[in-house]
């Protein structure tokens, strides 16, 4: 029996590198509205110390400072985040802002900050806009998720989870693509037990709106649930992938997986699906689906399988490949169709191994005399894992071509073996009497052909 290969843990197909499952921050800043701009007076909403939102009364926004802001705008709407930097200074410079004045400011500061790619700054700005006070719930929600995001494209994963923490305490409308980049800063940051829940609410909140979630999503539970070798759950998830989005190593991963799940029926037709579809283009993925075939008992389709992957170059006629393909046929009662597998392997290979397989094929056929004569080759190159064994086989090829002497000399060599030596004692034994018999039946005939 050729076993089915496992799962192989330090693959890249099943151990993503981190890196590699970095999602692209959508960036949720933009130019102040003009309604943010406003004169007018506006309510928001805090959390108190006791979990209880309160409405507080939020400064106005006075035409003077909203006259200045207009034109840090324009500046930087004409490309001249400079100038526009020099205006919001001049800004900060002046004394009497009140908070909600200081928090529109530190704003943009942020957005001038994070389009020049200075995300120090641009945090720098978040977190002065975060401490005024008395601010509107939106302004607030959105410095938070936009410093958690920051934080995060700078991998200072720790910091990125503190504010998104706080985020979510704040808001009422929690998003899938803010659960994903929570699950994901606790999985950089080897937290699994942590990451899975925002993953798996994500997730979840697609799939309920959309149908599905996108394909990085499902790609990051999956290597959570590797990390932690929970395969199962591992395969639910490629399962899925498989069917929004198929791919080739989608399915040869699902039967690896199902393999660590010793669930060889499901590995094989996992495996052979892909097959049919044209997918696999690796000889250790033709080489895996043969084994798997030989392993459920349908050798016949192994060795068609190997003979194909020969025949179109993927698979290397090398002696191992020969030697399992011959192990098919001859599985299969199909001895014959393995000998010039055997022939090819044999005249190439050092070992005995072959050779004796190759006996031992013609043994099946009854084809006694190329039987002794490949059994004796192998033994003589040697290197036989079971010389006992061929030398029992060749003792038995003897017999049957009634070379009694032979046979018994190879039956004394194969009791020598520990593995062998039962069967071949039984052998001699009976070997012994017939060539008793066979003298007493010679001294008989002689003496009737004796006057």
């Amino acid at each position: 029996m050729f076993p089915n290969q496992g799962l192989n843990r330090t693959a890249p197909s099943l151990r993503l590198r981190r890196a590699t499952l970095s999602l692209a921050l959508i960036s949720s800043l933009a130019f102040i509205p003009a309604t943010l701009l406003s004169s007018a007076s506006q309510a928001a909403e805090t959390q108190s110390t006791h979990g209880q939102r309160q409405t507080v009364k939020t400064p106005a926004l006075r035409e003077k400072i909203y006259k200045v802001l207009t034109e840090a705008q324009a500046k930087a709407e004409e490309n001249q985040p400079a100038e526009a930097l020099k205006i919001l200074d001049g800004l900060k410079k002046s004394s009497g802002l009140n908070s909600y004045e200081a928090a529109m400011m530190w704003k943009f500061y942020a957005y001038i900050y994070y389009s020049q790619d200075n995300h120090q700054q641009a945090i720098q700005s978040y977190e002065n806009l975060l401490r005024q006070e008395a601010l509107p719930r939106a302004l607030e929600l959105e410095a938070l998720y936009s410093a958690g995001q920051l934080y995060f494209a700078q991998e200072n994963y720790k910091k990125s989870i503190d504010y998104l923490d706080r985020w979510f305490a704040l808001t009422d409308t929690p998003t899938p693509q803010a659960y994903i980049m929570l699950g994901q800063a606790y999985y950089q940051l080897n937290q699994m037990n942590k990451a899975l829940p925002p993953i798996r609410s994500a997730i979840a909140m697609a799939e309920q709106s959309e149908g599905r979630a996108k394909e990085s999503w499902y790609l990051l539970l999956r290597a959570l649930y590797f990390e932690q070798n929970n395969y199962q759950a591992g395969a639910d998830v490629l399962e899925k992938l498989i069917q929004y989005y198929p791919k080739k190593e989608y399915w040869v991963q699902l039967s690896s997986a199902y393999g660590e799940l010793k669930q060889e029926s499901k590995q094989l037709s996992t495996l052979e699906i892909a097959y049919r579809q044209g997918l696999l283009d690796r000889e250790s993925e033709w080489l895996t689906l043969a084994q798997l075939m030989i392993f459920n008992d349908i050798p016949y389709k192994a060795a068609k399988v190997l003979e194909k992957g020969i025949d179109k170059g993927i698979i290397r006629p090398e002696k191992d490949n020969l030697k399992l393909l011959s192990y098919a046929w001859s599985t299969a009662q199909e001895a014959k169709k393995a000998l010039p597998v055997l022939v090819q392997a044999a005249a190439t290979s050092q070992s005995g191994e072959i050779d004796i397989q190759l006996g031992s094929t013609y043994y099946q056929l009854d084809e006694w005399n190329q039987a002794v004569r490949y059994l004796r080759e192998g033994i003589s190159k040697g290197d036989l894992k079971h010389k006992g064994n061929a030398y029992l086989l060749l003792g038995l090829s003897l017999f049957n071509m009634n070379e009694f002497e032979d046979a018994r000399y190879a039956f004394k060599q194969a009791a020598t073996f520990d593995g062998a030596k039962t069967s071949a004692n039984q052998w001699l034994n009976y070997v012994d009497n017939e060539i008793q018999r066979r003298d007493l039946l010679a001294q008989t005939l002689k003496s009737m052909d004796t006057p």
